[in-house]
């Protein structure tokens, strides 16, 4: 296979973060395959004031062994999270919201400037390697003009991007505005110079290949395949025992309206009204993101009486060791690309009620269980089915996550090796 430029832009960055989102796990799988297992014939490509620079082998560091101690601490719960779920439920009771952002910011920071920051390279359109494949699994930035431009300089390089979805596009009102402008420019620079994509679902698939043709590209290579989850989900967890007999559910994603949290936040108005202190609590776990002011103002509700705790900074670790003893995740998103949290549920052995999209069905196949996400009552119907003592309903989820296959890490990785020799090889023999 020919070389690979890696591009590292986003990642460098990403020690800032204490906890990692769908497209951070992706970068992070892939720059780790590349720089560690393929290191020789890997170069880093890193965009910053200077614009685009590149690294010959070795000359930067894999940013990915400090994510991993990062991101990935030994499964615990976190003390003042265990003592939230196990605080009573009280109407009037504040709000709970907990922030497991690791000390040390400036630190990091500092760290990431002498690692990344300081570092000159060398011009791309004169020392990238001949005929290389130029990755990117961020999306970052390939809206950028100056970006663009080297690529345009060597049409010898063959650009292959991670599409990680088309929402910004399709549904421009649910993004930070410019996104949808942002996401177009880099639709654009595939469309003309890619020579392949990488896509998660068939769902993006799909709707890639569409707006490739708009844009007048034919048969654009799309490579799409369920990435693996960090192996940490995969691993033996016990739920916390200090935690044993309390009732809980867990969300996972950022605060903003796609992600429907309102949906969940009337269901457990409902609860608690009716149920008061037995009512079963909620973890939202997840940063905030776009227009998120309506649904931090209804999560810090003094009718819902401590029962929705609001989690931020949390890493996989704790993540992993909550989904230990979680009743099941809930995911009812209106639209997404993917949905890595349901996958690292399904993964850790833990059930699942989600919305009834097509990424999610691609997803958990017959492990978990679909919902109209407009129907709070069904929704409602079914966590109180799976949160009764002994839930026969738990029971067969279990059984069925239980008998699902989690896509193994190697596999994935060797079938995208295998699809960018063919990328090469299909270019080597036009070019001839």
């Amino acid at each position: 296979m020919s070389r690979v430029v890696y591009d590292l832009s986003r990642l460098t960055t990403r020690v800032l973060n204490p906890t990692p989102n769908g497209i951070d796990w992706i970068d992070r799988l892939l720059a780790d395959h590349f720089l560690r297992d393929r290191s020789d014939q890997t170069q880093s490509l890193m965009f910053g004031p200077a614009g685009p620079r590149v690294f010959a082998p070795g000359l930067l560091q894999n940013p990915t062994d400090a994510l991993v101690r990062q991101w990935d601490a030994p499964p615990a719960a976190p003390d003042l999270l265990v003592e939230a779920l196990l605080a009573p439920i009280s109407r009037g009771r504040a709000a709970t919201r907990l922030d497991f952002a690791p000390p040390g910011r400036a630190r990091r920071i500092a760290g990431a400037i002498s690692a990344y920051g300081l570092k000159r390279g060398a011009n791309p359109v004169a020392a990238a390697p001949p005929g290389a494949i130029y990755l990117n699994a961020t999306h970052y930035p390939l809206e950028s003009a100056r970006h663009a431009a080297w690529l345009d300089a060597r049409p010898d390089i063959r650009p292959v991007f991670f599409i990680h979805d088309l929402l910004p596009v399709a549904t421009p009102d649910t993004f930070w505005r410019g996104e949808a402008e942002r996401h177009k420019r880099r639709l654009e620079l595939l469309a003309r110079r890619g020579a392949a994509a990488l896509v998660t679902s068939r769902t993006v698939a799909d709707a890639l290949a569409e707006h490739m043709q708009r844009l007048g590209r034919q048969n654009l290579p799309i490579f799409q395949s369920h990435p693996p989850v960090a192996p940490i989900f995969g691993a033996p967890c016990q739920p916390d025992p200090r935690l044993q007999g309390t009732s809980y559910f867990v969300t996972c994603g950022t605060i903003e309206p796609r992600k429907n949290h309102a949906l969940l936040v009337d269901v457990w108005r409902r609860f608690v009204a009716e149920q008061g202190p037995s009512a079963p609590k909620l973890v939202v776990v997840g940063k905030r993101g776009w227009n998120f002011t309506q649904i931090v103002e209804a999560l810090a509700d003094p009718a819902l009486g401590g029962a929705v705790i609001e989690v931020a900074g949390l890493s996989n670790g704790g993540w992993r060791a909550l989904l230990a003893g979680a009743a099941a995740l809930l995911a009812p998103s209106f639209a997404e690309g993917y949905g890595l949290p349901l996958a690292e549920a399904l993964t850790a052995g833990a059930p699942a009620l989600c919305s009834n999209i097509a990424p999610f069905q691609e997803i958990g196949g017959e492990a978990a269980i679909y919902l109209d996400p407009r129907l709070p009552g069904e929704w409602a119907a079914r966590i109180m089915d799976f949160a009764a003592p002994g839930s026969a309903a738990r029971a067969e989820a279990l059984r069925r996550v239980a008998a699902r296959r989690p896509v193994e890490a190697e596999v994935y990785l060797a079938d995208l090796d295998a699809f960018l020799a063919d990328i090469s090889r299909r270019d080597e023999n036009r070019d001839d």
